[in-house]
C-alpha cells in the first residue's frame, strides 16, 4: 500500500472496451502470463476502494483493506466452489486504522499496520510528515496477529527495534519469517526497503535493502517466500506515478530493477502482493475502461453492467502471473 500523498495518478490511458471485459487487453485470455485480469469483480472488486490483499497458504481466504469515510478496515473473504463470499469485517480489525495486511507463507500469521495505540487505553498514532508538521492519528506501526484454531489470537506490535518511526507501511513475510517493509528516510525524503531477520525466535535490526539509488523511492515490497526475488514500487522522478518493477537476489546483491511494462503499470499500479503460488501477483489500480464509438447497444448494456460491479474508477484489485519474468531469468 502506497503511504498516503505518495503522488497523483498519470492520466488513463483510453482502452477499447468490450463486452465482458475483466482485463486490460480485452481480446486476451485472462489466464494468459503477463496481462493483468480484475480479480473477483463484483464482490471483493466492487463499488468501494479495496488494497493490499493476501491469502491463506491454500489459497482459499483472502485479507485486504478497504477504505470508507477516510479510514481503512481488514476485511475477509472464503474462496467456495471457486467463488469469493461476500466481505467481512476481520476478527482482529473494525476499530482502528488498518491496512496493508501480509499472511506469512505457512499461514501461521499476519503483519499488518495500524494507527492503533501501542499500549492499551492509549491514543491513535500520530505522523510527522517529512515537512515536520503532525498528522494526528495518521501513524502507523506493524503489529502481528496469530492464527489460532480457526480463529484468531490478540494483536501485538512489532518490537520497538522494528517500530522506530510511526511511518512504517507495506510489509512482506518470507518463509523463515523475516520480514521487508517500507521506511522513510528523512534524509532524503524518499521511503526504502528495510529487512528485519527473524532469527532466534526474535526480529533482528533492520538493514536497508541495498536495491536502488538513495534519492529514489522504493515502497511496498512483495518478496518471494524464499527471498529470491523482490516486486515493489519505484518513484524514479519527481512527481512521477509509482511504477511496480521486479529485482532478482544474485548473491547477496540485487539486479537492476525492471519495469513490469504498460499493461501493468499504465495507470498507477500500487501494493503489491504476491498469491500463495509465490507466482501470481496482485495490486491496486483505478484502472478502468472507455467506451469507443459508434458502438452497439449490446455493448453499451455490457459496459453499464461493468460499472455497476466495479468499473468505476476506484481501486481495485488486479492479479498478474509473473510467468514471463521469472522464466526469462531461470534461461
Amino acid at each position: 500500500m502506497i503511504a498516503p500523498a505518495f503522488s497523483s495518478r498519470v492520466d488513463r490511458l483510453r482502452l477499447l472496451a468490450a463486452a465482458c471485459a475483466v482485463s486490460f487487453h480485452p481480446w486476451a485470455p485472462a489466464s494468459t502470463p503477463g496481462v493483468p485480469e480484475v480479480f473477483a469483480p463484483g464482490t471483493i472488486s466492487a463499488t468501494g476502494n479495496v488494497n493490499a490483499i493476501t491469502f491463506s497458504a491454500d489459497g482459499d481466504w483472502a485479507w485486504f483493506d478497504e477504505v470508507a469515510g477516510g479510514g481503512s478496515t481488514i476485511m475477509q473473504s472464503h474462496r467456495v466452489d471457486g467463488t469469493w463470499s461476500r466481505p467481512e469485517i476481520a476478527a482482529f480489525s473494525g476499530e482502528w486504522r488498518d491496512l496493508d495486511p501480509a499472511m506469512s507463507p505457512d499461514g501461521s500469521f499476519i503483519v499488518f499496520c495500524s494507527n492503533r495505540p501501542d499500549v492499551a487505553g492509549g491514543k491513535p498514532l500520530d505522523a510527522r510528515g517529512f515537512d515536520g508538521r503532525v498528522h494526528p492519528g495518521a501513524g502507523s506501526h506493524l503489529w502481528r496477529v496469530d492464527k489460532v484454531g480457526s480463529g484468531w489470537g490478540e494483536p501485538h506490535a512489532l518490537p520497538a527495534i522494528v517500530n522506530d518511526d510511526t511511518r512504517l507501511y507495506s510489509p512482506s513475510v518470507a518463509r523463515d519469517g523475516t520480514l521487508w517493509f517500507q521506511h522513510p528516510d528523512n534524509s532524503t525524503h524518499t521511503y526504502h526497503l528495510l529487512r528485519s531477520e527473524w532469527r532466534d525466535g526474535h526480529y533482528q535490526k533492520p538493514v536497508a535493502v541495498a536495491i536502488g539509488p538513495a534519492e529514489v523511492d522504493e515502497r511496498d515490497p512483495a518478496v518471494a517466500p524464499d527471498e529470491s526475488f523482490v516486486v515493489f514500487s519505484t518513484k524514479p522522478a519527481a512527481r512521477a506515478d509509482g511504477r511496480l518493477v521486479i529485482s532478482f537476489r544474485q548473491g547477496s546483491r540485487w539486479s537492476t530493477p525492471e519495469d513490469l511494462g504498460e499493461a501493468v503499470n499504465h495507470d498507477g499500479a500500487e501494493g503489491p502482493h504476491l498469491g500463495a503460488d509465490g507466482r501470481t501477483l496482485y495490486f491496486d489500480s483505478t484502472a478502468t475502461f472507455q467506451a469507443g464509438y459508434p458502438r452497439t447497444r449490446e455493448q453499451t448494456l455490457a459496459d453499464l453492467e461493468r460499472a455497476r460491479l466495479w468499473d468505476n474508477g476506484n481501486s481495485h484489485l488486479w492479479m498478474v502471473r509473473l510467468d514471463p519474468w521469472l522464466e526469462r531469468r531461470q534461461r
